[in-house]
């Protein structure tokens, strides 16, 4: 377990180098398994989920190296091997190894796939290999499935408008590039997460149209070959670093992600008064007055991103009169304010006893300053809420389980100690020594 301490009450100012996307370097790195060959991918996020993830493809046979966050991968040796549970379970991204091997070995065991603790159902991923042609079945904790006729063979798959299911269409992707016909998404995600995906697979030789459209078609083909590719910045990343400058009343910019991919977010942080400057390669964000009550409602891209609401969760704790939140995409997202009321925060949650009804609500009160407290970070993106609060309240603030944190966010606390916060880890377990080392397996 780390344990961070944080003391607020700085005015944050400069500037930060977006890292990798985690996102997308989690899609990538199960991509390039499905060609045989060396395959080197750049700005690969220094982070413990890419860490477990390379944990999980070294049981594949797959030598691999990781330093200065460059990710070489040799998969002349890769081998369908039941991934039953262990580090399967710590991550999400691990479900992506089952439309890799199902779609190369015509059959796959693995655990079902962990994370941060919130209801995102694999269904949609097992429905889409059914309909291409798998025979599936759910023993426990583990999946199975292997096709009767040896391959996959491309399907119409329509996915819930509603989600757009980011895991889901890069699954779908990846099982569809190599299995015989054309298989159609309908509904499909926009993220620029799985463009990227989508263009790299086409890179190794994949047949993909429509990427970045609801329509997604994919023509199987027999062979997939080697290529490079370097991971897209983080947005996720730079939107929390822009609140940080905003919640603390200081000015912050980040270098490397295209205003266009945060457009609903900068916009409500200027509804919000904070100021706004963007160009090809900058976003800057300054606060020199109190803000005021927004509605912040989160949507499948290009709507304000689900991963970024806690974080402008917190920014909102602070703003003056009664924010409200419309979470839509999941209905756990709003249990960081438990924590967050621990600071300080004052929400009323609407939440319904049916878990499948969404969307879930926040009426946030707000208040003067976040005080000090010993708090624990639930998930990843409630970690960056309570960092967030931290760095504006007064006093110093622990942070427990902030390898949640860590999980999605590369070298944060040095990246906030540029800007001038007091941030530092007094306590670490060794949960992912290596990471940002070199290791070769």
């Amino acid at each position: 377990m780390t344990t961070l301490r944080v003391v607020g009450g700085r005015r944050l100012q400069g500037f930060v180098e977006v890292s990798g996307s985690k996102n997308a370097a989690l899609a990538l790195l199960p991509a390039a398994l499905l060609c045989r060959g060396q395959v080197t991918l750049y700005r690969v996020p220094e982070i413990i989920d890419v860490q477990i993830l390379l944990d999980i493809i070294k049981a594949l046979n797959v030598d691999v190296i990781f330093e200065n966050e460059t990710v070489y991968l040799d998969t002349k040796q890769l081998a369908p091997k039941p991934l039953p549970n262990g580090s399967v379970a710590q991550i999400r991204a691990s479900i992506y190894l089952a439309g890799v091997l199902l779609t190369q070995f015509g059959e796959v065991t693995i655990g079902l796939p962990g994370g941060c603790p919130l209801s995102r159902q694999v269904d949609f991923h097992l429905d889409a290999f059914q309909k291409m042609g798998a025979v599936v079945s759910l023993e426990g904790e583990i999946i199975k499935a292997f096709c009767p006729k040896g391959k996959l063979h491309g399907a119409f798959i329509e996915l819930d408008p509603r989600w757009r299911s980011v895991g889901t269409t890069v699954n779908i992707m990846l099982s569809a590039s190599l299995a015989e016909g054309v298989t159609v998404i309908k509904n499909a995600a926009m993220e620029p997460e799985v463009v990227t995906c989508a263009r790299y697979l086409k890179a190794m030789g994949a047949k993909i149209s429509g990427e970045g459209t609801p329509i997604v078609k994919i023509e199987g083909v027999k062979k997939l070959s080697p290529a490079d590719w370097t991971v897209i910045p983080d947005r996720m990343e730079a939107g929390t670093y822009l609140i940080a400058g905003a919640i603390t009343k200081g000015k912050v910019s980040v270098i490397g992600v295209p205003a266009d991919w945060l457009r609903p977010f900068l916009q409500k942080l200027i509804e919000a008064g904070a100021d706004v400057e963007a160009d090809d390669d900058r976003i800057s964000v300054s606060m020199d007055r109190n803000p005021r009550a927004i509605t912040v409602v989160t949507e499948p891209y290009p709507g304000f991103p689900t991963d970024l609401q806690p974080p402008m969760g917190a920014f909102l704790a602070k703003c003056e009169g009664v924010s409200l939140i419309v979470e839509t995409i999941h209905r756990d997202r709003l249990l960081y304010f438990e924590e967050l009321s621990k600071l300080g925060a004052r929400a009323k949650i609407e939440v319904a006893d049916n878990p499948k009804r969404l969307p879930c609500l926040a009426w946030v009160e707000g208040i003067h300053n976040f005080q000090s407290a010993t708090v624990t970070a639930l998930d990843l993106r409630a970690g960056a809420a309570l960092l967030l609060a931290s760095l504006s309240a007064d006093g110093e603030t622990i942070i427990q389980n902030a390898e949640k944190i860590q999980r999605g966010y590369a070298h944060f606390v040095e990246k906030l100690s540029s800007l001038g916060a007091d941030v530092n880890i007094v306590m670490e377990e060794m949960v992912s020594s290596h990471v940002g080392t070199k290791f070769r397996y």
